[in-house]
């Protein structure tokens, strides 16, 4: 049997690299997915390669900063399937830029988009959760916000804000049915990503990595699909690091 039959998940992010390869992978595994990102044509279209493919799929426009539009998303999956089993946090991106250089309006929008987006979405789905007594949160933290990051400062104390954000919420729900956990990946080899790089530059970041590549977005999904799958039934409060031994935590 599908490890996700029967599952309605909410996948934030879910155009971009990761998002997508959660998506398509959750898609196989039999859940039902509300594809969720503030790029309505992109989500749009994957939405529609899942329905072709393999299972159901709908799409919407959400701006995971804005509790009115998180809400709005909570409630069209529950309008559609009457329940949310999974929340995966995908929804992030970061700024590259030395400290004296970014200003407080870049600095909000990075901590909002990444962490606050965490805060707005799981608050919104807690209550069906709740009610359930049972659901999965899985959110996307980051190696930098373990490590820190020279030129990503914003970003980096946002993705550490999420993890410690998991572990409070995770101790807060534990008793009601709900896991609560994250991923950290490294330097994942999605296509923003990659964009960020010449070739040589790629060729000589990854080749320091003790597995000698970086991550390919499948594998990152693969980990969120062990936390959000059934037979996880007792891990909560973690946060795994896909990094291929770039940090050993």
């Amino acid at each position: 049997m599908a490890l996700l039959s029967n599952k309605t998940a909410i996948i934030t992010g879910a155009a971009g690299g990761i998002g997508s390869a959660v998506a398509r992978l959750f898609a196989r595994e039999g859940a039902k997915l509300l594809i969720a990102d503030i790029a309505a044509g992109a989500a749009k279209q994957l939405a529609e390669e899942v329905d072709r493919s393999h299972g159901e799929a709908v799409s919407i426009a959400v701006d995971v900063t804005r509790k009115p539009s998180v809400q709005e998303m909570v409630e069209r999956a529950i309008g559609l399937w009457g329940q949310v089993d999974i929340l995966v946090n995908v929804a992030g991106g970061a700024l590259r830029r030395a400290v004296l250089e970014v200003e407080e309006s870049e600095w909000d929008a990075v901590v909002d988009l990444n962490l606050k987006s965490v805060f707005l979405c799981s608050q919104a789905v807690l209550p069906v959760m709740l009610q359930q007594r049972c659901g999965k949160i899985v959110s996307i933290s980051s190696i930098y916000g373990f490590t820190g990051s020279e030129t990503r400062a914003s970003y980096a104390a946002a993705k550490a804000g999420v993890a410690v954000f998991t572990k409070s919420l995770a101790l807060e729900v534990a008793k009601m049915g709900i896991q609560v956990n994250a991923v950290a990946p490294g330097l994942a080899a999605t296509e923003r990503v990659r964009s960020q790089y010449t070739d040589k530059e790629w060729r000589d970041r990854v080749a320091t990595f003790p597995t000698g590549r970086a991550a390919e977005p499948d594998e990152v999904a693969r980990a969120v699909l062990f936390l959000a799958q059934d037979e996880n039934s007792y891990i909560t409060g973690q946060i795994i690091h896909v990094n291929g031994g770039c940090l050993m935590w």
